[in-house]
């Protein structure tokens, strides 16, 4: 499967989230895919706060996304995506990475 392909399957793309008063827009930075090797596809996602307010007093924050390689192409993102993406922006860190294997 293409780049190209694996991008469009991330629902979220340029979607706005809003946490603790700042508005986040989520962007799709680069997609892995680590098979054969593993049935792993690495999403790199960052938030970008939304205005040059929020800018001056935000960085941006950064998130990698571990996924079952497989399980996602034949289903996709779950439901609650947005959910778990919010509670990542929730906690504060600047960072990140989550392994999200059995979505």
């Amino acid at each position: 499967m293409s780049e190209f392909d694996l991008r469009s399957a991330f629902p979220l793309k340029d979607k706005h989230f809003v946490v603790h008063g700042v508005r986040w827009i989520c962007r799709l930075a680069e997609v892995s895919d680590l098979r054969p090797a593993a049935d792993r596809l690495s999403w790199y996602l960052v938030f970008e706060p939304e205005n040059g307010a929020a800018r001056a007093a935000h960085p941006d924050r950064k998130l990698e996304i571990v996924t079952t390689a497989t399980h996602l192409l034949e289903s996709g993102f779950g439901v609650d995506l947005s959910d778990r993406l919010v509670e990542w922006l929730l906690s504060g860190e600047q960072d990140g990475r989550q392994e999200w294997v059995d979505y």
